[in-house]
């Protein structure tokens, strides 16, 4: 992860992953046939950090879930990684290049905005509103955390410190908000 954030894909040589990671590049070889492969496996553990955080928070309540998973990919707090969202930059962009790399970025992203889908439906059912939108405020988070991620490494200095899941966080709840009651969900 430190030598893909900070030399990129084209500069992370297995030569340099193995030196930063104390290893032989031959025990590199052994476990990784690629470049690629290594990056595939960063995938895996970048989803693996995020979930951890999400899960971590043991939030039960549909509107503080929410705002567990935002803060778990954008809060600025205990666990944040600006290499592993240098990373995750990275990888959007080699998913446009490498076909396998696009398939595990975007089995990644789906199994994100299932996990979102059922938060937004939870808050949405429990506040008694419509959850015909769903999936499109699920996806509309998702588009505002990946682009905070994008911001937060191109142009760090225009982002102050907690700008990014503050201001995600309220147009998640604005989104839900905006949500009619629904006849079928209104509390009696």
């Amino acid at each position: 992860m430190s030598v893909m954030s900070t030399s990129g894909y084209g500069g992370a040589t297995i030569p340099l992953i193995a030196k930063a990671a104390g290893l032989s590049t031959g025990l590199v070889h052994y476990h990784f046939d690629t470049k690629q492969s290594i990056l595939l496996e960063l995938v895996r553990h970048l989803i693996e950090i995020v979930d951890e955080r999400f899960q971590s928070s043991k939030e039960s309540e549909p509107a503080a879930r929410l705002t567990a998973y935002i803060n778990a990919h954008l809060a600025y707090r205990s666990g944040a990684n600006p290499m592993a969202v240098s990373c995750w930059n990275i990888i959007g962009a080699e998913a446009v290049n490498q076909p396998e790399i696009k398939a595990a970025y975007q089995a990644a992203m789906y199994d994100q905005v299932a996990v979102l889908e059922k938060v937004c439906e939870d808050i949405l059912r429990a506040e008694g509103r419509s959850i015909r939108k769903k999936r499109a405020i699920a996806l509309g988070i998702t588009a505002a955390i990946e682009g905070s991620y994008r911001l937060l490494i191109a142009v760090p200095n225009m982002i102050p410190r907690g700008f990014a899941a503050t201001t995600v966080r309220d147009m998640a709840f604005g989104l839900i908000s905006a949500q009619p009651v629904s006849s079928q969900n209104r509390r009696t």
